[in-house]
């Protein structure tokens, strides 16, 4: 299993998989004990605030 992305909140990470892979957007908060980050991606054109796994994102190839 990858290791956990080391990110700060605003970091722009990439969701790598689930029902929002491929979105991109900027981390909010990161709870290291449930292993989970908050991040905001654009959804039909709204900012959604959602939670993925940490093991689920990277940190995005322009950030």
């Amino acid at each position: 299993m990858p290791s956990a992305p080391e990110l700060l909140p605003g970091d722009t990470v990439l969701v790598t998989d689930g029902p929002f892979a491929q979105f991109t957007g900027p981390v909010r908060a990161i709870d290291r004990e449930r292993n989970r980050v908050q991040l905001v991606v654009q959804v039909f054109g709204d900012d959604t605030r959602i939670e993925v796994p940490l093991d689920a994102v990277e940190k995005a190839a322009n950030a």
